[in-house]
């Protein structure tokens, strides 16, 4: 009997405890309180186990008691009376309780076989009450959801988001299955072939190609952080195949988890049209939703830890075990990512930055030295701009694949690194093309003693393929960035007609140099009649064309103006034109006449510089004071200057004849 008022006292302590109020009003009650004693008296928890089992276990212990001992924690006297509030108080002993003690010492043998018997009924029932509650919670959490596992023996296997069942089983699983494998060590081809299925469960259309792979992996890891806090409905009231083909989800386009802003939605357009994948709108905020859930405890088999897993660890080429080697400072999250990842990025742009500042000085410096070499031997500086770009490529790849950078460090490197190539190519470009333009306008000579290309039109073809050229990287970088390019696109045929006008004095400009350059009226350095200026071509551009003046001025024409003026290029003659009118005095005789223009025709045969059939000495009339003879013949000469000097010493040796044969030239107003 001392066993059972220590147990009946146990059991008022438990009461007041908890804070239960009053004397047992009934027999149901005392059992009750008979029962849970007795699960505390053998050090059971009673948490995992509900009201109504208590009762039941309460009336399978109060079945083997005795009608006396059912109610022994009231008649130890160890339970005050009604309406007595126990917190504030200790028990109130029952003063008759000697004198049953003393009246019950004779059968004391018996009441400890009893309670022995008794320990071990309510040991068995708490061990198969127990059993019986986890089998229930793991029935009732299996039943919640539970998706089923995939045959990895098909890699090929493509994600079934044929409805939101599927969908969303699909993504639990093989985000699970990856992330247990990256956790575990096993190939990438294994972790790949996961998260790509987990992926293509989610709609990142809106995803810039610019770190696309990390921007979707951390999008992943947050989904999956709040899925395993929220409750999730049991897998068949989940709207699946079945629900779809037998019409009860006809009109089904959009399908909200119960209790959040988690939704799947239904895809009306495009290449993925008709498959049911998680909104983009969800992706856009889910960041705030992990924000919101991150205090909720994990339910139960979740993947715990798995975001900050992600972003303290290293890149794909590290080793997941690198990081379990590292002291506990190292590893600690700061500004979203690992102290050792912080120093792993300054001390790879302490390696980079001076790195790249050293090859393009290098370049530079190369092509200065070699100024007025061939443009063959110029390639320090395309040289360089491609190491540059190079060696932008692999910071990044460093930063992603082995520092392990995710979110906004990553997009600034990723921004940066793309700026860096975008302008590393454009220069290249550029320079290249007139690298090449000076080597290929600067080949052999043809026949006609002109180069086989024209320096000039060469440049300004090879910048015409390089502006081509850097369009289309100013698009793609644009496109890398997430900025919609089919909108800039439509918003010029709307405005198209206004940039067409304000554009046309350049594009007007630019055909007529494109004129000159397939017509090569002028090439650079030719003499010609340009209207009624006449200068020295030295220049030929995309928009105009200079001219050096007999002044030596410079005059700018644009090529529309230029393209559409008489031209006469004195360069391109072959040969020169001299004609001049003797004017011989009227004394001179018929015989003097003939001498004279034979020894004439004689001079012009015998110059080298006078093309033979060409030439002609006649005596063609008389004039006012004079009888005129006229000289005509094509001189050899293909510049002016030249050709002023032959000129010039033919006329002398024309005077000499003259006056060797005893004539003289008339002048003005009587004979010479």
């Amino acid at each position: 009997m001392a066993s059972e008022r220590r147990w009946s006292l146990y059991a008022c302590r438990r009461r007041r405890k908890n804070g239960w109020l009053g004397q047992p009003s009934s027999m149901k009650e005392c059992e009750r309180c008979l029962g849970v004693t007795a699960l505390r008296l053998v050090g059971a928890d009673i948490q995992p186990l509900r009201v109504p089992q208590i009762g039941r276990l309460s009336k399978i212990v109060a079945a083997v008691l005795p009608a006396e001992d059912r109610c022994a924690c009231v008649a130890s006297g160890a339970v005050p009376e009604a309406g007595r509030n126990h917190r504030g108080r200790g028990p109130e002993l029952d003063v008759e309780a000697p004198s049953r003690r003393k009246s019950e010492d004779n059968v004391t043998g018996l009441n400890w076989l009893r309670l022995f018997c008794r320990v071990l009924i309510v040991w068995a029932l708490v061990l198969g009450g127990a059993s019986v509650t986890s089998a229930q919670t793991a029935s009732t959490e299996a039943q919640t959801f539970s998706p089923d596992a995939i045959d990895e023996s098909f890699p090929l296997r493509a994600a079934d988001t044929s409805s939101p069942r599927d969908t969303l089983s699909t993504f639990i699983r093989d985000f699970r299955n990856s992330a247990e494998a990256w956790r575990s060590g096993k190939s990438r081809d294994v972790i790949d072939r996961a998260l790509a299925r987990a992926r293509d469960t989610i709609d990142f259309s809106a995803i810039p190609t610019l770190g696309y792979s990390a921007t979707t992996l951390i999008d992943m890891a947050l989904l999956s952080e709040v899925l395993d806090r929220v409750e999730l409905p049991p897998l068949e009231q989940i709207p699946g195949d079945a629900d779809l083909a037998a019409g009860k989800d006809e009109e089904l386009t959009r399908w909200v988890i119960p209790n959040t802003k988690l939704e799947i939605v239904k895809i009306t357009e495009g290449a993925r049209a008709g498959e049911y994948l998680f909104s983009k709108e969800t992706v856009a905020d889910l960041r705030t939703y992990y924000d919101l859930a991150k205090d909720v405890p994990y339910r139960p088999n979740a993947l715990v830890g798995i975001y900050e897993d992600v972003l303290s660890s290293p890149g794909d080429w590290v080793p997941e075990s690198f990081r379990d080697r590292l002291p506990a400072w190292a590893i600690f999250v700061a500004a979203g990512h690992a102290v050792w990842q912080w120093i792993a990025l300054a001390v790879l742009m302490a390696l980079c930055l001076p790195l790249v500042a050293l090859i393009m000085r290098a370049g530079i410096n190369w092509d200065g030295r070699r100024g007025s070499a061939s443009p063959w031997l110029r390639f320090g500086t395309p040289a360089a701009l491609i190491l540059v770009v190079g060696l932008a490529e692999v910071f990044e790849n460093l930063a992603e694949n082995v520092v392990g950078l995710l979110e906004l460090p990553m997009e600034i490197i990723s921004f940066l690194v793309l700026a860096v190539e975008a302008v590393g190519l454009a220069w290249l470009v550029f320079v290249l093309s007139n690298r090449l333009a000076d080597a290929i306008g600067g080949l052999g000579n043809g026949s006609d003693g002109h180069p086989h290309l024209d320096a000039a039109m060469t440049r300004m073809l090879f910048r015409l393929i390089s502006l081509v050229f850097i369009i289309l990287l100013v698009a793609a970088a644009t496109s890398r960035i997430g900025l919609p390019i089919a909108p800039l696109v439509a918003g010029l045929g709307a405005g198209g007609l206004a940039i067409a006008l304000a554009v046309r004095p350049t594009l007007e400009n630019i055909i007529g140099g494109l004129t000159l350059f397939a017509d090569r009226p002028v090439r650079v350095g030719d003499f010609c009649r340009y209207g009624d200026d006449f200068g020295t071509v030295e220049q030929i551009g995309l928009r105009s064309t200079r001219i050096r003046t007999l002044e030596q001025s410079l005059v700018t024409v644009p090529n529309s103006e230029f393209s559409q003026m008489h031209l006469d290029n004195f360069t391109g003659r072959r040969t020169r034109l001299l004609q001049t009118l003797l004017h011989i005095g009227h004394g001179t005789a018929p015989e003097q006449m003939r001498l004279l223009l034979t020894q004439i025709r004689a001079l012009l045969s015998a110059d080298p510089l006078v093309v033979g059939d060409s030439s002609y000495v006649h005596f063609v009339g008389y004039g006012a004071s004079s009888k005129d003879i006229e000289v005509f013949a094509y001189l050899r000469c293909e510049d002016e200057h030249s050709f002023m000097a032959a000129r010039e010493n033919l006329l002398l040796s024309i005077e000499e004849i003259v006056q060797r044969v005893d004539a003289g030239f008339a002048v003005r107003g009587g004979t010479a």
